[in-house]
């Protein structure tokens, strides 16, 4: 993992929720993606996940986080979201009223999150593609 210095920001906020999609060739993969590194977290200030570094997010609290990997991809938000509901997909499904712009499989839900960073979309050669799909009020 790169050292990447922690980022002068914090998106912390217990009434939201950040969620991601993503096309990862494997449910290790998408640990490996989301793995913390402690060492480079604390004792250097790094930011301590591939993610974090691809989004610019400093890290994530373990207990209010979901990730999902499913075998088949869809573009339809049930089925994507089918093992991750943890927020009312009803506001997601207004934003993307159509289904996702194409088939995804992995989910990642930072729950006490509201990303607001520049990243939307990133294509890391080692862990595949991810976008960011919006912030939702935690219910």
């Amino acid at each position: 993992m790169k050292e990447v210095k922690q980022l002068d920001i914090s998106y912390t906020n217990e009434r939201y929720v950040s969620v991601f999609v993503g096309i990862c060739k494997s449910q290790e993969l998408l640990e490996q993606y989301l793995d913390k590194d402690y060492e480079l977290l604390c004792d250097y200030d790094c930011i301590g996940f591939e993610m974090g570094i691809d989004f610019g997010i400093n890290t994530y609290d373990e207990d209010f986080m979901v990730r999902v990997f499913n075998p088949s991809a869809s573009n339809q938000i049930d089925a994507v979201f089918a093992d991750a509901i943890v927020f009312d997909l009803a506001e997601l499904k207004k934003d993307y009223p159509n289904g996702l712009d194409q088939p995804y499989n992995a989910v990642v839900v930072f729950c006490s999150m509201k990303y607001e960073g520049n990243v939307k979309e990133i294509q890391n050669e080692e862990f595949g593609y991810f976008q960011f799909l919006g912030t939702y009020e935690n219910d």
